[in-house]
């Protein structure tokens, strides 16, 4: 135990300001993408093939979020769990702690919060498998860049050939049935949906969240192969030194960037094709979609990754994007399940019910206002405190702090400021 107490949460001093910043800027994305699934039956409605775009404005901003920001940011926070994690073992193992018994511990917390806000708050958590996902990481955590880059592509390919595969065999079989008929649910079904979670009661609203996590999850198997392959890509750009000693590479930063953002528009390409000509029911269309999707989503994020690092190295303008983002991103974990707490309240029955009654234009305002607020709120609670309060808490499981040595620990961080 005297061992474990050694290893202290990371102060202001030991923090690479860059991840922080990437980090909120991947916060107000996954916001972006899930505002849909917040606002709207987004599942049900795909499935029969029912669209909430009833303006231009709707269909401009449809179109915004799926070619700019669909798989884009989950997959760029899933580059910062697996860098995150590389941190957090190295900066242990300096320290002599039983690094593996913390980190395990870690996880089990994640995993606590994330089964709470899955069942009890919201069907599209990520947390839970970020922590299922992260034991795997102890056994990949001494591989050469070399194993974690051939593991990245190989585990990104998986559903991507899979979902073409799958096109491939549809295509051959000839339908024999309409359109309509082959959507697999109804125009009536989509607007039960909408008036539980507009209208009905907490239980109404639990038993319908059940029957959601039961339809994600085999779509669900396909999304943790991207998140685990990003799992390895963020330990991959750790190990060579991409963010501790970006000036000296910037070439290769340069050379990341040109090669992600190739394949990642060969990607989109294939998904806008896929989306156009997709018409619901059993089309390879739906499935050339997401093979498409699962490219460039991972692909773009690492482009933005590189650009931002690009863009960073002026030293005047880190300084003022991070007195504005830094604040978000240190504090993740909270402002994650704010997001989630926040659109509950704004579109659920327990709140002010308008669940089903904006399309994606007003989704993307109540994304940027929601943000704002957080930019302001976490800035407000870093001039005074270490940690967010969910990563307090999560520090105090993981560590076995105190309150009072939590404090402290700001206090030493500002007078070493000064």
């Amino acid at each position: 135990m005297k061992r474990e107490l050694c290893f202290a949460p990371t102060s202001n001093q030991e923090r690479i300001v860059s991840l922080d910043i990437i980090r909120a800027i991947a916060l107000f994305g996954i916001l972006l993408v899930n505002m849909k699934f917040f606002s709207t039956p987004t599942l049900q409605a795909e499935m029969a093939n029912v669209s909430f775009s009833t303006t231009l404005a709707d269909e401009i901003s449809q179109w915004f979020i799926f070619i700019f920001a669909e798989f884009k940011f989950i997959s760029m926070f899933s580059l910062l769990f697996g860098i995150g994690f590389l941190v957090f073992m190295e900066r242990g193992e300096r320290r002599g702690a039983n690094v593996k018994k913390i980190f395990v511990r870690r996880l089990l917390f994640l995993l606590c919060v994330g089964l709470f806000h899955m069942f009890f708050l919201w069907y599209g958590d990520i947390l839970t498998f970020y922590a299922l996902l992260g034991f795997v990481l102890l056994i990949v955590r001494f591989k050469s860049p070399k194993f974690l880059l051939k593991a990245t592509f190989m585990t990104m390919m998986i559903p991507v050939l899979f979902f073409l595969l799958l096109a491939v065999l549809l295509a051959f079989v000839s339908p024999t049935t309409t359109t309509d008929q082959a959507n697999y649910l109804s125009f009536s079904e989509v607007q039960t949906v909408v008036e539980i979670y507009g209208g009905g009661s907490y239980k109404e609203i639990f038993m319908q969240r059940l029957q959601e996590i039961g339809m994600i999850l085999v779509g669900n198997i396909f999304v943790l192969a991207v998140v685990l392959s990003m799992f390895f890509f963020g330990m991959y750009l750790w190990k060579t030194g991409i963010f501790t000693k970006t000036q000296e590479q910037i070439d290769r930063v340069r050379k990341i960037a040109r090669n992600s953002f190739l394949i990642g528009v060969v990607g989109l390409v294939l998904a806008i094709v896929g989306k156009l000509l997709y018409a619901g029911g059993d089309s390879p269309w739906y499935f050339v979609q997401y093979a498409g999707l699962f490219v460039s989503g991972p692909s773009l994020s690492v482009f933005y990754i590189m650009c931002i690092l690009l863009l960073l190295q002026n030293k005047r303008r880190l300084a003022s994007v991070a007195q504005v983002l830094q604040p978000v991103g240190k504090m993740a974990l909270t402002n994650y399940l704010m997001q989630t707490i926040l659109c509950t309240f704004i579109f659920y029955s327990y709140g002010l019910g308008l669940f089903g009654k904006i399309g994606p234009f007003y989704g993307l305002l109540f994304t940027v206002m929601i943000f704002l607020l957080q930019i302001g709120y976490s800035f407000l609670w870093m001039k005074r405190f270490a940690f967010g309060p969910m990563e307090w808490l999560w520090r105090n499981v993981t560590y076995g702090m105190s309150t009072e040595k939590l404090r402290m620990n700001k206090q030493v961080d500002q007078s070493v400021e000064r």
